[in-house]
């Protein structure tokens, strides 16, 4: 369509309406190209290093989980019973990304209390653990089996699986509001045809009939026919030429009456 109306632009310049609607026309839709490029942009790459870093993630907190149910049983501590045992490796697979990471820094919380850890998760963002030598922990290592490596892993894995996770949610975010952006534009696109650029071309059906047939095939069934059912359907201009005299009458009718009660 574009294509068409610059190779006649000779055409459009005739009415300066016309031409103003046709660089309208092009206006957006080079903003519709630069959405629609944006919108195309290939998020595998992204979404297959969240997917790979929830599964360690996963890995590494069920890992735990597992010495940490063993230790509740064992030491019978009743309520870190009744906190963990739905903790399955199921349910750990299935739980939504948030519901993931809510649970890894529950049971990351759950270490630090049991094992005497230093808790320093929230630092832990950007640095890394350095639990307390203690007897306490040494000896919670070593009947358990819960080295000070296994819980870096779980840190490590945490972090990396919300940062991969943010990245994906946000690239997400940016298409979505692209895909809205683009409906926008398509909607003014079809309006600014319908309702400027048809009824400008229809002007030359006869003038210039070979550029009034291309655009005729390529508009195909919404032209010219509803254009003129469009036009049709309007108030004719002359019509209203006619009502004019009776309109005037009429209101000066209604003039004298209020002159006459405001006399009174």
């Amino acid at each position: 369509m574009i294509n068409l109306l610059t190779r006649n632009i000779g055409i459009v310049n005739k009415v300066s309406r016309f031409q103003v609607a046709v660089s309208e026309l092009n206006s957006n839709q080079k903003k519709l190209e630069a959405l629609l490029a944006v919108s195309a942009k290939d998020l595998t790459g992204i979404e297959n290093d969240k997917n790979s870093s929830r599964i360690q993630l996963e890995e590494s907190a069920i890992a735990v989980v597992r010495v940490l149910q063993i230790f509740a049983h064992d030491r019978e501590k009743r309520n870190l019973q009744r906190e963990i045992y739905h903790v399955t490796a199921e349910f750990v697979k299935n739980c939504i990304d948030t519901d993931l990471i809510k649970i890894s820094k529950r049971i990351w919380l759950i270490l630090n209390k049991y094992g005497e850890y230093s808790p320093t998760f929230i630092n832990r963002v950007k640095a890394l653990l350095k639990p307390d030598d203690s007897k306490d922990t040494v000896k919670f290592e070593k009947e358990y089996g819960l080295s000070r490596d296994r819980i870096k892993q779980l840190e490590d894995a945490m972090i990396r699986f919300i940062e991969n996770m943010l990245l994906f949610e946000n690239e997400l975010k940016i298409k979505e509001e692209v895909e809205i952006k683009i409906k926008k534009i398509n909607k003014k696109i079809k309006k600014l045809l319908v309702n400027k650029i048809d009824r400008f071309v229809l002007l030359f059906e006869h003038e210039e009939p070979v550029f009034y047939d291309e655009y005729k095939k390529l508009r195909a069934n919404q032209f010219p026919g509803k254009v003129k059912e469009s036009l049709a359907q309007e108030s004719d201009p002359i019509e209203e030429l006619k009502e004019a005299p009776v309109k005037k009458v009429k209101q000066k009718a209604i003039k004298k009456k209020q002159a006459g009660l405001l006399s009174n």
